[in-house]
Formats: C-alpha cells, structure tokens, sequence
C-alpha cells in the first residue's frame, strides 16, 4: 500500500507532528500541496521534499543542480519537447532510458515520450529547481515560456505547460462554465470521446484522437491516487481541484472495457450553497408534511429514487433546518458529498470494517438527536437504523425504489421483521428531477390530444414546450424536484403489521389517502409552466387506473425509462 507523504516525512524525521498538522490545515483553508504548504511554512526544504517523494512514488532519485547529463542522451530529445514535458534524459538502464522530473506527476507523459523516442522509458525524481538548472544548461532558455518548474513542478495550479495537463484544465473549465454534474470520458477504436452531463442529460463536448487516451488517464489517475498500472480492475479515487474560479472535490471511476478503461468525473462543487426546504420545489402541502414529519423526535424517515434524483440534496435540506444548538446531529456517508458547519460527519472505509452499521452502532453511544444514514444497503443496516429510531432518535435515510410505497416492501425483502417497520416508519419521499424550462426562450402553445390528456384539461388550453437560446440547453436550463409521499397512519401500520404479503400493503396505500402520487406533482410543474409534458413523461408512470381519463395514449408513453 502506498503510504502517505505526511508518514514519510516524519518516519524520516525530517518534520513534526504540529509541522504537519499545521500544513494539513493550510489546506483546509486552499488548495495547495502538501509538500508546498511545508516549504511555505518553513518546515522543509527542496531537496528534502523532493526525496520524500522519490521515495512515494519508488522512484531513484538524482541531483541535477550541478550536473550535466551526457550529451549523446539529451541530444535525443529537442528542447522544446523537453521544456514542454519537464522532463531531461539523464541515463540508460537496462535498455530503459531514464528520464528526470521535478514531480512525480510527469510521469503520466510515459506514453508520449515513448512514442516520440521509440524506446522504453523509466523515470527519476529531481528537485524543481534542480530540473530547471539542467534544461537551461543543455537546452537554452525555456522557448514557450510560463512558470519556471520551480514553482510549477510541485504545485498541479501552475504544472499547466505540458498538454495533457492544458487539456484536463480545459477540460474541467468546460465543464464547470456548462454545470455540467459529470465528465465521461470513453474511448473507441478510432477516438475518444467526451461527454457533459448537463441537466440530467449526456452532451458530446469534444472528440479527440485516440492517442491522446493513455496519458490523460495516467494524469486523471496519479491525481486521483489511482494504480496506472492496474488495467483490469475498476478503481475509485478521488481529485481537488480548482476549475472557473470553484473548489471542486472531483470523484474519479475508472472502469475496464473492451476498448479500454472508461472514466467518469463526478463534480461536486465546494463552494456551492446548499438549497433550503423551500427551494426543493416541493409543493405547500407537500412542503407542510415534510417539515412536520422531520420534526418528529423519534422514528425513522426514507427519501427514495434512482441515483441522481436528488435524495441527498433533500436530506442535506431537513439537516440544515434541524442544524440548532440543541440538538446533535451525527451523519454516516459513502462518500461525505458536502460538508456541513455543525454536524458530525463520518466517512464509511469498508475495507477496514467500517461500515454503515458498524458507524451506527457507535453513534448511538454519541447520544445523537439526529442521525443521518447514507444508504441502507442490507438487513443489518437496516435493523440497526430502525432500532436507533426505536430508541429516541429520527433516522433518516435512503434506498432504491421506483415509488414511496416499495420502499416498505424493500425494508421487508431485506428480511426486516413487519412489526419493526410498521411501529419505526414515518413516512417515505420519492422523488425525480426533471429538467426546468428555460424562461428567456420557452413558447407557450395549444396543447395537443396527449399533453391534454396528460395534465387533465380541456381542448384550448396552453401549454409551455422548449425552444433553445444561448443560455439554456436546448430549452431547459437546470432542474427540479417533482415528489411524492407516503404518510404512514394507523390503518396502514396495522395492515403491514398483519400482512403476510408485501403487495398487500401496497395496494391499501393506492386505495387510502396517505399516498400522494408523483405524477400528479409532475402534472402540476407542467400545467405552471415550470417543465414540459415530455418531462413528465420521461419520469413519471402515469396511473392506469380504470377511473383515470389518462389512461390509454399515456400509458403507452410512459413506458419510457427513467434516469
């Protein structure tokens, strides 16, 4: 296992304890290094630092500041090139020619320099400046210009002349200014491709040769602390990096495929203001219940959808109304997506056993009033998180149904006894979302037959449909919550508590009043312009019941799959 560079410094007693500390909460603060926020405070030097990371990355280490490389090596390279790519051939090696870099990050252009020598390449750690000195020995003063690699070499803000790294700054840059949520990266045959995923939808951004694949994996991978020689296993990992002026934590997902490893970039912004309860969209009455029932001082409270519906954004919104002096709230997360002023948050590590039950039985000894559950995922998470609601805490959590309803059937399928769901459960949210018209651009029109029989109203009537300008795509331009909710009574706990058959209680509660369904908020958004019929369509299965006007041409359309 690679060990930290905050370990190998003081394994080799080169700083402190309060040294590195110091220097970890420098970085809460910005976005810098770890070893440049040690040399800023004065608790290292170059040389030191730069060992230390020969050691991290297994590298040999050679000292460039007063020696010159043999010139039939360096003549293998043109100084542009070795400006370009902070890198200067120092030595052959067992057929291998070696090539020193001042951060261990460079070594992501193994690729490209293989390709452009024609032979296999390995690498040695030098110091910046170090690295600097040599090339301007041997090659001249640097011809493109920019930071000096004594600046930039240890810190990724300034590393930006090779063009691998211009690319994935560009990349990010893109991304932010289109808010897109996501970056796929995927390669083909021939080319690989990059895709947004803005609103909800994919978006083709660029196509680039598919030469440029391995080492823009390789950068992505050394800064999500991934294995570059691991092609066969997917791996998760983890990015900060600045884009447009925002502090993004990047997560990073690298999957094998028959073309190659696919990656994808999740953006989370850090400085992104988290929304309140009254800016979920949720309608007043839907609004009303939601507050009520997060104010409970016991039980246990579901939000449910696929992934990507915007169940955690709804849970982060009841935290911060429930974030008061008086009371103690403690969240367990796989990962920690935000992080809240206020509130305990703990990261789940499965690999060390610290799972979500685990963490759960360990915050009831916390005395917590509130407790956050990432996912319920198995029996036992489930059990433990029910018993906490058992014990004078509101649970909150999340799984993985179609409706509000199945979230109960989930629970049971899961092997959770009747009786404890029926006497901990609250209630259950589900929700969708759905892309937000545009309202610089959209057209109000004649609704036709469907949209008619969709929104339930008379031939005449208009409606709002999608245009496109150039500040929305293609007509919608960010998105909102559509929901429904299932508030559990007595007549449903005892119908759960008696039943032998999960299908049971779902039937009562399509036939009781306690479930509001979520087409008819969808219906709603779009009948007020908020959205278009499509929308609804796209994440809503409308009921096909023999008393609904709606049933015929719309459920036939609304087979249309989810996100």
């Amino acid at each position: 296992m690679r060990k930290r560079l905050g370990e190998i410094l003081i394994a080799a007693k080169a700083i402190t304890e309060e040294q590195l500390r110091a220097a970890l909460a420098t970085q809460e603060q910005r976005t810098v290094l770890l070893g440049q926020a040690l040399i800023e405070q004065g608790a290292l030097d170059e040389l030191t630092l730069s060992r230390a990371l020969a050691k991290q990355g297994r590298l040999p280490f050679v000292d460039l500041a007063e020696r010159t490389p043999p010139g039939r090596l360096t003549d293998l390279l043109d100084g542009k090139t070795a400006w370009e790519l902070q890198a200067i051939p120092v030595a052959e090696k067992e057929g291998q020619l070696v090539l020193a870099v001042g951060d261990p990050q460079q070594t992501v252009v193994v690729d490209t320099l293989q390709f452009l020598l024609d032979r296999e390449i390995a690498f040695a750690m030098t110091t910046p400046s170090g690295l600097t000195a040599a090339l301007e020995r041997v090659y001249g003063p640097n011809p493109i210009g920019g930071a000096s690699a004594g600046q930039g070499q240890l810190d990724q803000e300034h590393s930006d002349e090779a063009p691998v790294v211009r690319l994935v700054n560009r990349m990010f840059d893109e991304a932010v200014k289109s808010r897109a949520s996501d970056i796929h990266i995927e390669p083909f045959a021939d080319r690989l491709r990059v895709r947004y995923r803005v609103d909800g939808t994919l978006q083709i951004a660029a196509e680039h040769s598919i030469d440029v694949f391995a080492p823009l994996l390789s950068h992505i991978k050394v800064s999500g602390g991934l294995d570059i020689a691991e092609k066969r296993r997917p791996q998760d990992g983890r990015i900060e990096h600045r884009a447009a002026g925002r502090e993004l934590d990047v997560r990073v997902s690298v999957l094998p495929t028959n073309n190659g490893q696919t990656c994808v970039m999740r953006l989370l912004d850090r400085e992104a203001n988290l929304i309140s309860l009254s800016d979920l969209g949720m309608s007043e009455e839907g609004l009303a219940w939601f507050s009520r029932l997060i104010e409970k001082p016991n039980g246990i409270f579901l939000v449910t959808g696929p992934t990507g519906s915007g169940k955690t954004t709804t849970l982060y919104a009841a935290l911060q109304t429930l974030n008061r002096a008086d009371k103690k709230i403690l969240t367990v997360e796989d990962p920690v997506e935000y992080r809240i002023p206020g509130i305990n948050q703990v990261q789940v590590h499965p690999h060390i056993g610290l799972d979500f039950a685990r963490v759960l039985r360990a915050f009831l000894r916390q005395a917590p009033n509130v407790v956050l559950v990432g996912e319920i995922r198995d029996r036992e998470t489930a059990e433990v998180a029910i018993q906490a609601s058992l014990t004078g805490h509101i649970v909150f959590s999340t799984v993985h149904t179609n409706d509000a309803p199945s979230a109960v059937t989930r629970l049971l399928d899961m092997g959770v006894p009747p009786f404890l769901v029926a006497t901990s459960l609250q209630g259950v949210l589900a929700q969708r979302l759905v892309r937000r018209l545009c309202e610089e651009c959209r057209v109000e029109e004649d609704a036709n037959l469907l949209e008619r029989q969709v929104l339930g109203v008379s031939e005449g009537t208009k409606v709002f449909r999608p245009r496109g300008c150039r500040k929305c795509s293609q007509g919608y331009r960010g998105r909102i919550g559509v929901y429904e909710w299932l508030d559990m009574d007595e007549p449903l706990r005892e119908i759960l508590f008696q039943s032998t058959n999960p299908n049971q209680f779902v039937a009562a509660a399509g036939k009781s009043d306690r479930w509001k369904k979520l087409s008819l908020d969808a219906c709603d958004k779009a009948r007020r312009g908020l959205t278009s019929v499509d929308e609804v369509l796209r994440v809503t299965r409308i009921a096909s019941d023999p008393e609904d006007e709606m049933e015929t041409e719309t459920a036939a359309v609304a087979a249309t799959p989810e996100d």
